[in-house]
């Protein structure tokens, strides 16, 4: 019998999240546009959020949903991020190949994703960054480093290391918080975990509202902090 509506509405989500990672790696190749670029991964982020909660609201969760998010993840958070990032260093150095660790961003997203699709310790948290944060990241970062009036040799001694230590911590078995939060909330893990997923949002809203998409470098490590304190307290659950 065909499945009832329900089943195919968190896939069509994951599919938008696709489409959007879809269009920002072309306003980046094609237009030129990282700003554009920007928001369409925060929009496929916003669609990678909803698709796993209304999966769950719906009791609609499958394997094929499961892969087909892993699939337009890589697209979204992996090889766009990679490409804002890799024509970032080409328009700042004589030769793209100086740019080419960018993609390193695009592999390791890869292999964080099919990590996770085979860890069953991350069912309620991540071990690594997951790789829309570390696709934040590294918006952040460009848009940081765009501002200041930085030489060559400088600015690939600080991108290099940056790309290596975001490449290492996207599959380190770091625990990490995992916003899976069940309704209704019955559970006071699953209140905790909706204080905390407010709290982050009101302050990456700030922090991109004074720094522009800058903004996202400090919203980003304010998750690795409160990670580390969810942590410390006990509220982490790897079994």
């Amino acid at each position: 019998m065909m499945k009832s509506i329900r089943y195919y509405i968190p896939n069509c989500i994951t599919l938008a999240n696709l489409i959007a990672g879809c269009l920002a790696i072309y306003q980046m190749l094609v237009c030129g546009d990282s700003y554009a670029a920007a928001w369409c991964i925060v929009a496929a982020g916003v669609f990678d959020l909803f698709d796993g909660l209304v999966a769950r609201l719906l009791h609609a969760q499958s394997a094929i949903g499961a892969d087909l998010d892993s699939l337009s993840d890589v697209v979204s958070f992996g090889v766009a991020p990679a490409m804002i990032l890799l024509c970032f260093l080409e328009s700042a150095t004589p030769s793209v190949w100086f740019a080419l660790p960018a993609l390193l961003i695009a592999a390791f997203s890869a292999l964080r994703l099919a990590k996770f699709n085979n860890d069953t310790r991350q069912t309620t948290s991540f071990l690594g960054l997951p790789v829309p944060a570390n696709a934040l990241l590294w918006i952040g970062i460009v848009a940081t480093l765009s501002r200041l009036p930085l030489t060559m040799p400088i600015l690939l001694s600080i991108v290099y290391p940056l790309v290596l230590v975001s490449c290492v911590y996207l599959v380190a078995d770091i625990p990490l918080i995992a916003f899976k939060i069940h309704f209704p909330l019955t559970e006071k893990k699953d209140r905790v975990l909706l204080s905390i997923a407010l709290v982050l949002l009101v302050l990456g809203a700030l922090f991109v509202c004074l720094l522009g998409w800058a903004g996202l470098l400090p919203f980003v490590v304010s998750y690795l902090i409160a990670s580390a304190f969810y942590r410390l307290f006990g509220r982490t659950n790897n079994k």
